[in-house]
């Protein structure tokens, strides 16, 4: 955990010399032009060259201390850009762009308290949010260090969360052992990157420490998946706590006698977090017979029904429920709304056909996916792939001919 890396943007400008008005000098206004334009061709040394008579001056302006201590640090005079930047802070102590810089060398040398005595004092109210911002992560950074966590913190959730503070406030809160609030973390930070290894450690840790053992186990499963570089499709199968606790709860809610969305999408989380057998006893508490036509929800209904027998190896149950997709008819409304109807109904029966074909497929039934096949080329949309998949068929049976 001690080995968190600092990740933090600069907020350091390279302004214009020319709009910072008559407090720069026309030298050195034209020897910072110099200077900027030999940065832009990648001239580090000349820039150097030319900066380095300034920075001597006896209060260079603080443009000078930018454009010099920068360009110092790009050419690996880390300690002397320390030395730099501590120096324009000392004689510009209102310059907000000054310190932050200061402070991001002290947190680069590894000074984390001398980082902390230089931000504390910061009054960044009037100041751009992003100063703000960096000015919050890089103490709260400092302190996480020095293994004050709770100052930490204390700085890094007063004020608006930043998507890259969720690692460090969840490793703080692991440290701490605060696992509720950890939890809260890690799923604030898998909102932003679901296939986030690390993040998925934290959660299952977190889970561990409140004793929720079977959410620990699988957020730990995921995140052994993504450990050995699997395809993200992964993550999506084995569903995440989300979908599995949405599930646990939605399906013990009561059931009503009308099928609705909302039904359709708790069964999907179910099914999506492994839970087969819950899933498809929450479907089945509901009958179609007095379902009102107009929410379109049968062909919904019956792919995933058939989906969940399939998962359970009730393959002739899969089929049947299959069949029944397509079957009712399109809703009343305008000439366009039944269109749409009309291709998504054509849509889905493509589907179960497809699915249907499969499972005969998988169970070398060739002559039953073979007609199925012969169906789906007649759905408008599956033409291709229903030809292609017949093709194959045939192949098939001219190599078992030979093998007799």
């Amino acid at each position: 955990m001690n080995k968190l890396i600092l990740s933090i943007l600069l907020a350091l400008f390279l302004t214009s010399p020319s709009s910072y008005g008559q407090d720069l000098s026309r030298f050195e206004s034209g020897q910072l032009n110099k200077a900027r334009l030999l940065l832009e061709n990648n001239h580090l040394d000349a820039a150097l060259e030319v900066l380095s008579p300034l920075l001597e001056h006896q209060m260079p302006h603080p443009l000078v201390f930018q454009y010099g201590c920068r360009t110092l640090i790009d050419t690996g005079s880390q300690s002397e850009a320390l030395s730099c930047w501590a120096r324009g802070y000392k004689l510009y102590p209102q310059d907000t762009n000054l310190a932050i810089n200061l402070a991001n060398a002290q947190l680069q040398a590894e000074h984390y308290q001398a980082a902390i005595n230089t931000l504390e004092p910061l009054d960044l109210s009037d100041n751009d949010r992003s100063f703000q911002s960096q000015a919050h992560y890089m103490q709260g950074y400092a302190y996480y260090q020095l293994s004050q966590y709770q100052a930490a913190l204390d700085v890094l959730l007063v004020a608006r969360v930043r998507p890259h503070w969720w690692p460090l406030i969840s490793y703080s809160q692991l440290a701490l052992e605060q696992w509720q609030n950890a939890k809260h973390s890690a799923r604030q930070w898998l909102t932003l990157t679901p296939d986030n290894l690390t993040a998925w450690q934290v959660l299952a840790h977190s889970e561990m420490g409140l004793n929720n053992t079977m959410s620990a186990a699988v957020a730990t499963d995921i995140a052994n998946q993504l450990s050995t570089h699997l395809a993200k499709v992964n993550t999506s199968l084995l569903g995440n706590l989300k979908a599995y606790n949405f599930a646990s709860l939605c399906t013990l809610q009561p059931v009503t006698l009308v099928f609705t969305q909302q039904d359709l999408a708790c069964a999907q989380y179910a099914g999506l977090s492994g839970q087969y057998q819950k899933a498809l006893n929450f479907m089945q508490q509901f009958t179609l017979d007095e379902q009102p036509e107009g929410l379109g929800v049968f062909d919904d209904y019956y792919l995933l029904k058939g989906q969940l027998f399939a998962a359970l190896k009730q393959n002739y149950n899969a089929r049947k429920t299959w069949l029944k997709v397509g079957l009712q008819g399109l809703p009343i409304g305008s000439a366009a709304e039944i269109k749409l109807a009309r291709q998504r109904r054509n849509q889905q029966q493509g589907q179960a056909l497809l699915l249907i074909g499969q499972n005969y497929w998988l169970a070398q039934q060739w002559p039953e996916a073979e007609a199925v096949y012969r169906r789906l080329e007649q759905t408008p949309g599956f033409e291709t792939i229903a030809h292609a998949f017949g093709q194959r068929l045939d192949a098939f049976g001219v190599l078992e001919d030979k093998l007799r």
